[in-house]
């Protein structure tokens, strides 16, 4: 028995002296703000959008432990756009949502202003990112999400692709699937477990073993404006998983099956629905044995190899430099 654990946030990368642009605002609240990072070599870029996670209560485009992985894209010819969004204590679902649609619409609409390919966007995120990295691959053509005060609202909002990490799919299924998870590894073999100077106890402080976790205090709730487990219409449409269609970009989808905090079941049943759906292996799906939520497993050269070569071959035809 032991407590649920996550890595521990870190501190925020400076923008002095770097290539780009910086806090530009593509709505009115002070948290409706991008960076767009470039790299040294000459344009115009293919376009790695970042988005944080943070349980939608917390963090920011520029941390570092959630930033590093994508800016490993400036060496490979990409422009990095970290997103900031509004947080569950300014705004509630949909809010948060629509903003990461009203900065794609920013972003091409502006492309040419900053040495952007419109064309040639991927959306990546972890954690609550890798849940708006699946609404932003799901709502190109949902209105729900249109800000109709956007002043580039006529801006296609489409992309060619998201990579998600440990993305929360389903939140009326997530208690459930965390504690048959627990019961299921009381029985199993571990490998080497997963451990890190970098890891802490997750915010709520909760045993292992306790459920529900998602309740109706918790930051969930917060960003749904209705407890988790109510059963409200409002859940199902806050789930990626329901908003699967036969036109949804390629994805990639990462989980650790060390997970106590979203289980790796989230991942696996959107693939197996998204290719069913979709009739082909729209959904990439990768479990990496004994990781834990928001793991530095994930960040291995090896693995962001493997991302990278996911992201060549959604976005990059004649275009991209390795």
């Amino acid at each position: 028995m032991g407590y649920r654990m996550w890595r521990r946030g870190g501190s925020l990368l400076p923008v002095t002296g770097k290539k780009g642009f910086f806090d530009l605002a593509y709505g009115k609240s002070e948290a409706q703000k991008l960076d767009i990072w470039l790299p040294d070599t000459e344009g115009p870029f293919p376009v790695i959008i970042s988005i944080h996670g943070g349980g939608f209560v917390a963090c920011d485009k520029r941390q570092k432990e959630m930033l590093e992985p994508m800016l490993y894209g400036l060496d490979k010819g990409f422009a990095v756009c970290a997103l900031n969004y509004r947080l569950a204590n300014e705004a509630r679902f949909p809010e948060p949502v629509k903003d990461i649609k009203q900065a794609i619409r920013f972003l091409k609409a502006n492309a040419a202003n900053y040495n952007l390919l419109p064309d040639k966007m991927i959306v990546w995120g972890g954690s609550a990112g890798g849940y708006m990295t699946l609404m932003a691959c799901l709502f190109t053509n949902d209105i729900y999400y249109d800000n109709e005060m956007d002043p580039n609202l006529r801006t296609p909002a489409d992309i060619a692709g998201g990579v998600a990490w440990y993305p929360l799919t389903d939140i009326a299924a997530c208690d459930d699937e965390l504690e048959i998870n627990s019961l299921i590894n009381q029985f199993l073999t571990n490998g080497t477990p997963d451990s890190s100077e970098e890891y802490e106890p997750a915010m709520p402080v909760s045993l292992d073993s306790q459920f529900p976790f998602h309740n109706c205090e918790g930051w969930l709730s917060m960003f749904l404006g209705c407890p988790a487990d109510s059963g409200s219409e409002l859940v199902k449409k806050a789930s990626p998983i329901y908003a699967i269609h036969e036109h949804m970009p390629p994805v990639l989808i990462q989980h650790g099956s060390g997970d106590e905090i979203l289980p790796m079941q989230q991942s696996v049943r959107f693939a197996i629905k998204a290719n069913t759906c979709c009739k082909d292996k729209r959904a990439q799906v990768e479990i990496l044995p004994g990781a834990i939520h928001s793991s530095v497993r994930f960040e291995t050269e090896e693995n962001l190899e493997r991302v990278f070569s996911f992201i060549h071959s959604v976005l990059c035809d004649g275009v991209c430099t390795s």
